[in-house]
């Protein structure tokens, strides 16, 4: 009788943690989540380093989590969230590039312009002795 009591706590004992794990997980999740709406808009490309290693992280503990259905549908919810502003972070970051792109090269077609002189590219085809 002892035995199937000493049994039975431990089977409720790891039933708990199970159960804990996959909340544990998904509070992770929702923190995350939380933080990249609060903040991500300026993050430096550090603390995008950081959230990255956060999200690999807690992507090994899923794959350790027994997810209810209801789990799971929360949990897909909470990624598609950090995907989301992920997403935004790089186009913003993408249009600021692109951007500073088009200025560089508008500068340098200035430059290159001025470079070349009033004779402008016709100068640089004549013949010497023209």
């Amino acid at each position: 009788m002892k035995k199937v009591r000493i049994i039975t706590i431990f089977l409720a004992f790891l039933l708990f943690s199970a159960c804990s794990r996959e909340e544990s997980t998904l509070n992770d999740y929702r923190a995350l989540a939380k933080e990249l709406k609060e903040n991500s808009s300026d993050y430096t490309a550090e603390e995008w380093e950081e959230v990255i290693s956060k999200y690999e992280i807690l992507e090994k503990e899923v794959a350790r989590c027994h997810f209810s259905k209801k789990e799971k549908k929360e949990l897909n919810r909470l990624r598609g969230k950090c995907a989301a502003f992920m997403l935004k972070s790089v186009t913003k970051q993408t249009k600021l590039q692109i951007k500073d792109a088009i200025e560089q090269f508008s500068d340098m077609a200035e430059g290159f312009k001025e470079g070349l002189g009033e004779e402008g590219l016709e100068g640089l085809f004549k013949d010497e002795g023209e």
